[in-house]
């Protein structure tokens, strides 16, 4: 089996949890969010900033990007193309050539109803080259059948995230890791406490 090169989190604790020590490119990530705009733009950016050179694809976000939110994220308007699709059908295609293109850094599609066959479709677009692809669904997402290498749950914990993992190239962990989010684009590592 061929290793796929890994994009670093730029959050060593996260990343000592991957295999490679980072996220693979040319596969597909299933990131399971409790919400949207919990702080996994915060999590991704400083990995997007390495690829940014190649353009950022937001592929259905659930709301349109603003330019003062992408400065704080560090990457510059012109990193990042926005699609909007009006069907999901014509999202689904538009995923699938950005991924066959290999023209772009990173693909960040929102999907909250996909079905089994449509991710293998676009996990097997990706494999044929070195985009970060992370599709974004909701948690009740977990219980489906996915063939992403890594699965991750994301929820809200007071000064950041909690990222537990459902599925990873490395033994099994049960407890959520916390992330501190300390600010727009930056974040730094620090044990959980519960509150």
């Amino acid at each position: 089996m061929q290793r796929r090169k890994c994009v670093p989190t730029r959050h060593p604790t996260l990343s000592n949890q991957l295999s490679g020590n980072g996220r693979p490119t040319g596969s597909l990530i299933d990131l399971l969010v409790q919400q949207a705009g919990i702080g996994e733009m915060r999590m991704l950016a400083p990995a997007l900033k390495t690829v940014a050179n190649r353009r950022v694809v937001l592929l259905q976000p659930p709301h349109p990007p603003q330019t003062i939110s992408l400065s704080h994220l560090g990457l510059a308007p012109s990193q990042v193309l926005w699609v909007k699709s009006g069907k999901f059908p014509n999202a689904l295609w538009a995923a699938e050539q950005v991924l066959r293109s290999g023209s772009c850094g990173a693909l960040l599609f929102w999907a909250p109803h996909v079905r089994p066959e449509s991710l293998r479709r676009l996990h097997l677009a990706a494999q044929a080259g070195e985009t970060s692809f992370f599709v974004l669904r909701p948690l009740a997402a977990a219980h489906d059948v996915s063939p992403a290498p890594l699965r991750l749950i994301l929820r809200a914990a007071v000064g950041g995230i909690d990222i537990g993992f459902i599925k990873r190239r490395r033994p099994q962990r049960d407890e959520p890791l916390f992330l501190a989010l300390d600010g727009p684009g930056n974040a730094a590592v620090r044990p959980h406490t519960p509150v």
